[in-house]
């Protein structure tokens, strides 16, 4: 809301120049001036900005969620994963809530040096760079105990659900695409652009050597119509090491949905907007 400053002028009878006969005290109305400041209104745009922000997040959570087509019970079972998600964080607050105290206080005493054009003594730096290492300690501690959360995920969610919310859907994709375009190549170029993308595509740590890649390209290539439309998700699958994330990574994702801050609310929000 907008705040501001009214200015009142108060009534006042302008006397009649002396040269003027006959005429009469001139009166000078009230004047309500309504001046917002400069402060406030920055301050609503920045209230504002935070209001559109927030929605937007919202949305783009909701948007990821639909997609997953989530039945009522499944809904349930999200908030009560988020529910074990809470109770590992909070069984770790109070410690964390004692470094961060203490950092706190820590940067503050660096800050005011720093106003005051001073030098940060070595043993104020020492105590802050200890302290985020305790919080980095307990924030990876807090993490890797909750990563059995990622299983209980998968455990609730069917196979094409987990390959949606990991990606998995849209490496597929973009495997059967990229054999696709190489099929659909003359012979004259088929060779360049099949050893660029073996190059390209090759992750040996994954077991997909350059060598696999080609020999997959090849024979998606070799394959009559008819059959490379039976076999490209086979294909594709053998080719998902280039494109989608390693499992490890599909756990952190699904981690930092579950511990996303906005989830729980939003799923309650869905379930009531649902009639559940």
């Amino acid at each position: 809301m907008l705040t501001g400053l009214v200015l009142l002028a108060s009534v006042t009878l302008l006397p009649v120049p002396a040269n003027v006969s006959g005429g009469t005290a001139v009166l000078r109305l009230p004047a309500i001036v309504f001046v917002a400041t400069q402060a406030d209104s920055l301050a609503d745009v920045e209230h504002a900005k935070i209001d559109v922000r927030a929605l937007s997040d919202d949305i783009d959570l909701l948007s990821r969620i639909n997609r997953l087509g989530l039945s009522k019970a499944q809904i349930q079972g999200f908030l009560g994963i988020v529910g074990k998600r809470d109770g590992m964080r909070a069984a770790t607050a109070p410690k964390r809530l004692q470094v961060l105290t203490a950092l706190a206080q820590a940067l503050r005493q660096k800050r005011q040096l720093l106003l005051q054009d001073q030098p940060v003594p070595d043993t104020l730096e020492d105590k802050i760079a200890q302290l985020n290492t305790e919080e980095q300690t307990l924030s990876r501690a807090e993490h890797e105990g909750a990563a059995s959360l990622s299983d209980d995920v998968k455990k609730l969610l069917t196979a094409p659900q987990w390959a949606l919310l990991t990606g998995r859907s849209e490496a597929e994709r973009s495997a059967i695409q990229q054999l696709e375009w190489l099929r659909g190549l003359p012979a004259a170029q088929y060779n360049d652009e099949a050893e660029g993308a073996a190059d390209e595509l090759a992750n040996p740590g994954a077991g997909l050597t350059d060598e696999k890649v080609r020999a997959i390209l090849d024979r998606a290539r070799d394959m009559k119509p008819a059959v490379f439309e039976q076999q490209k998700v086979k294909l594709a699958e053998e080719l998902l090491p280039a494109y989608a994330m390693s499992p490890k990574a599909e756990q952190e994702t699904v981690l930092d949905l579950v511990s996303d801050a906005r989830l729980a609310p939003l799923l309650q929000d869905m379930l009531t907007a649902r009639g559940g």
